[in-house]
């Protein structure tokens, strides 16, 4: 690949060392451009007669008037008007001239980006989620040194990653190359990196994010090489974003694995031949009950769990484009080794409302036989659908909920929306706090916060309308 690169460049620079050489001999054969300096240049040869010249110059100015006007009487009396005379108004753009070369790199990565990211709100700053995969093209293996998130200008990066930072938003694609660094992409193999980009309070939405990756790669004598690529200019989506109500109601609910959380942030799914992230916004909601804890008694047994069968409800005006029922259910706390999950079963029973504008919430492991909907039905905004559940690919009774752009559960791309108001009255240091029936109770010190519209930070526990 190497080879053929350097062919290819090196044709592009006798193509324009051949289109140089041309423009200087066509300078060199135009009327008063001298290519010789003057004390070089043979008197005779450079004054020939007077006579002769005036002729040509004559026979130039008349053949070009007759084109003039034959154009004219071609073109109608409009242009005979003045158009033809017409010059371009002081201030226009003059005609564009020809810059130096385009620099390029052949170092062998591909670099491309996902989904463009939407702001998001949530804990009071705007969120840009979205993905880079980068490609290794050689046999050997690459490292990822650096990469720079930049603004519309260009110029001061938005943010910088090296290091831990950087290793914390990489996943590799197969098993990773070398000891402990996640940087390492190994030839042929895929990273992606999983970009969260937080703007700080007051700060102006970029249209679009350019990238710098910093990259490197040993070459055969064993040396070094370092090399700097531009990666894609991403546009930023500047359509309003959907506002929600909440998929449940009332008190001390808890947004497990909400943004940015990698169990759905990077759970990339390949269905139907393409690979995508349907959870990228998924939140699983469970809820506390009085008492502080997830559940009372046995935690094997679903009736334990305080938000098992509590309804569901309609996040908006919107119609049922597909439904799933009649999977059994898994028995209250349970391992992964106790589920046959496939891609059938995985959101256990489920339903998608169809909001418009190419827009689907997904309530996914309910309960079976508990819809009040079926199929085609219209629904309003609140509406009770079904009953939360624990079937399908679920460890313990709860509403798996998310946004995607396609009438399927995993085969499309996860969208943001927020939710129209709620109350954080604290958040879980995680989930490892109340898993095991510990009691949680917020801090008395942490004042009840009410958010409109945002979407929810990991672990938050939210009181509803």
């Amino acid at each position: 690949m190497a080879f053929i690169q350097s062919v290819f460049w090196s044709r592009l620079d006798r193509l324009a060392i051949g289109k140089a050489n041309l423009r200087s001999s066509l300078r060199a054969h135009r009327p008063g451009v001298r290519n010789q300096s003057p004390t070089a240049v043979n008197r005779d040869v450079a004054s020939p007669d007077r006579r002769l010249l005036n002729c040509l110059f004559a026979g130039a100015i008349l053949a070009g008037a007759a084109l003039m006007a034959g154009a004219a009487l071609m073109a109608g009396p409009a242009m005979m008007a003045g158009a033809a005379l017409k010059s371009r108004p002081v201030g226009s753009i003059a005609p564009r001239t020809q810059g130096p070369a385009q620099s390029h790199s052949a170092f062998p990565v591909d670099i491309v980006a996902g989904p463009a990211p939407q702001p998001v709100m949530a804990d009071g700053r705007a969120r840009l989620l979205y993905e880079l995969r980068v490609t290794n093209f050689s046999v050997g293996p690459i490292e990822l040194l650096g990469l720079d998130v930049l603004g519309a200008n260009g110029t001061a990066p938005l943010a910088s990653y090296r290091g831990e930072p950087l290793e914390k938003l990489l996943f590799t694609v197969g098993p990773a190359d070398g000891a402990n660094k996640p940087r390492i992409i190994g030839g042929g193999r895929t990273a992606v990196i999983f970009i969260d980009l937080s703007l700080s309070s007051g700060d102006n939405t970029p249209a679009e994010l350019g990238h710098r990756l910093t990259l490197s790669i040993q070459r055969k004598n064993g040396a070094i090489l370092e090399n700097t690529v531009n990666g894609p200019v991403v546009p930023v989506v500047r359509q309003p974003i959907p506002v929600l109500r909440p998929p449940v109601s009332g008190q001390a609910w808890i947004a497990f694995n909400a943004l940015s959380n990698e169990d759905h942030r990077r759970a990339l799914m390949s269905v139907d031949g393409r690979a995508r992230i349907a959870q990228r916004f998924a939140i699983d909601w469970m809820c506390l009950g009085p008492d502080g804890r997830l559940f009372h008694g046995d935690p094997k047994s679903n009736a334990s769990f305080y938000c098992y069968g509590v309804n569901v409800l309609a996040v908006a005006d919107g119609r049922i484009s597909d439904l799933k029922d009649g999977l059994p259910e898994n028995a209250g706390l349970n391992e992964q080794s106790a589920r046959q999950v496939t891609l059938d079963n995985i959101a256990g029973n489920y339903l998608v409302l169809d909001l418009g504008h190419g827009r689907f919430a997904l309530y996914a492991h309910l309960q079976p036989g508990s819809f009040q909907v079926k199929p085609g039905a219209a629904v309003k905004s609140g509406q009770i659908l079904a009953r939360l559940g624990n079937s399908g690919n679920s460890d313990a009774p709860h509403l798996h909920f998310h946004l995607i752009d396609g009438n399927s559960p995993l085969g499309a791309e996860g969208t943001p929306y927020e939710l129209e108001t709620f109350t954080q009255i604290g958040v879980l240091g995680g989930p490892d706090a109340v898993d095991n029936g510990q009691v949680w109770r917020p801090n008395p010190q942490d004042k009840p916060v009410i958010h409109r519209p945002e979407f929810p930070v990991d672990n938050a526990v939210l009181v509803f309308p």
